[in-house]
């Protein structure tokens, strides 16, 4: 009897620890309302990536993106890496470049490389827009929606830079789409004094990884750059009183265990 129970406790054991470390490929959905959209419209978040393979020439990963059928796909950050290869970054987007249309801003890994104009060329060179504290408009299924997007801190020598860009961005869209649905591509997640005033209704972010180490129900991250232990912004969707931010928790698999994370990608639909 005391043989079985061992047994028993040990399944169950083994069973925790493959479901907490499995990394498999999920695909997550939001919602978020606006009275500025008669039209429901589908965006795909895409985060963090650092040129991680998923299955050959990203089968597995363009699979996902195409059941889910979005009308845009947005890449906030870290797309590529400093240290991997870009090989796993140009066959995800020679994929989606030309199917999707495609937003992109950058992330600390990729200034952090010492080639980030090599690297936005690259990425533009598939079709994809670059945004650099500047907006556009994107048509929709009958629908005009307004996208800006800034650089990642790391980008700028001094803080105040960030700061300027953002402005820039919020006096656009308060001149040009005051009255339209509007949303901000950020890398990071831990700005949600400026990101809360800024006048967007949705802001996308990443960054965080999800914490790097969650338990479901109790903890939903452990540790992320930039906000540290137990952080507030690891993954999911955040009300900023006007605004709504959604952070992916990103598709990063690397040496550092992904526990009851798994990557994702992050599917936003606007009703």
């Amino acid at each position: 009897m005391r043989k079985k129970r061992w047994c028993i406790g040990g399944g169950v054991l083994l069973g925790l620890c493959v479901w907490a470390a499995w990394s498999g490929l999920t695909v997550n959905h939001v919602t978020v309302a606006s009275d500025k959209i008669e039209t429901p419209l589908r965006l795909a978040l895409v985060t963090d990536l650092h040129s991680t393979f998923y299955g050959d020439g990203q089968e597995k990963l363009l699979a996902a993106l195409e059941k889910e059928q979005p009308q845009a796909i947005l890449l906030a950050g870290d797309i590529a890496d400093d240290e991997v290869p870009h090989d796993g970054t140009e066959a995800l987007l020679a994929a989606i470049g030309e199917k999707y249309p495609c937003y992109y801003v950058s992330g600390n890994h990729e200034y952090w490389s010492g080639e980030f104009e090599e690297i936005e060329k690259m990425i533009a060179s598939y079709g994809v827009t670059v945004l650099h504290g500047e907006g556009q408009w994107l048509e929709l299924a009958g629908e005009s929606i307004w996208i800006a997007g800034v650089d990642d801190p790391d980008g700028f020598q001094r803080e105040e830079q960030w700061t300027e860009q953002l402005e820039t961005v919020m006096a656009q869209r308060e001149e040009e789409a005051a009255e339209a649905f509007s949303i901000l591509l950020s890398h990071r997640p831990e700005r949600t004094a400026q990101y809360g005033n800024s006048g967007f209704d949705l802001v996308t972010a990443g960054h965080a990884h999800g914490g790097q180490v969650r338990i479901p129900w109790i903890m939903n991250g452990l540790f992320a750059p930039n906000q540290g232990w137990f952080p507030q912004y690891a993954g999911g969707v955040y009300d900023l009183g006007e605004t709504t931010m959604v952070v992916s928790r990103g598709l990063c698999r690397n040496a550092l265990p992904r526990i009851w994370n798994p990557p994702e990608v992050v599917i936003i639909d606007i009703t």
